[in-house]
C-alpha cells in the first residue's frame, strides 16, 4: 500500500487500488472554520481526518487539515470539500479533486 500526496494546487490525481490519498489543506482552528467532506464518489473512503497545528505556536496561527482517503474500488470519482464553521452555512472556500483509481 502506497501514499499519494496532493495539495490545494492539485485538481486531478491518479492512485493505485489500495493506496491512500493524502490531502493537505490550510486550516485555522481558531476561527472555527474546518474542511468538511461535501461529496465523495468513485471508490474512495475517508480513513482519517486530522488537524496538524502550526510548527510554531502563536496566537491565531493556522495549521493544516490532513485528510486520508483509501482507494477501495477502481474507477473515476470526485472529492469535494468545503471550508466552513460546523454551526453555520457560510462557505469560506471550496476544494475539488478528480480522482482516478487504477
Amino acid at each position: 500500500m502506497g501514499e499519494v500526496h496532493v495539495s490545494a494546487q492539485d485538481g486531478e490525481v491518479r492512485v493505485g487500488l489500495g493506496d491512500d490519498l493524502v490531502v493537505r489543506l490550510a486550516e485555522n482552528a481558531t476561527t472555527g472554520y474546518r474542511w468538511h467532506v461535501e461529496g465523495i464518489e468513485g471508490g474512495l473512503e475517508v480513513a482519517a481526518s486530522d488537524y496538524a497545528p502550526p510548527g510554531e505556536l502563536a496566537p491565531g496561527a493556522g495549521g493544516t487539515r490532513v485528510l486520508r482517503l483509501r482507494a477501495t474500488k477502481a474507477g473515476e470519482g470526485r472529492l469535494e470539500l468545503v471550508l466552513r464553521q460546523p454551526w453555520g452555512d457560510d462557505v469560506a472556500d471550496r476544494y475539488a479533486l478528480r480522482v482516478t483509481v487504477e
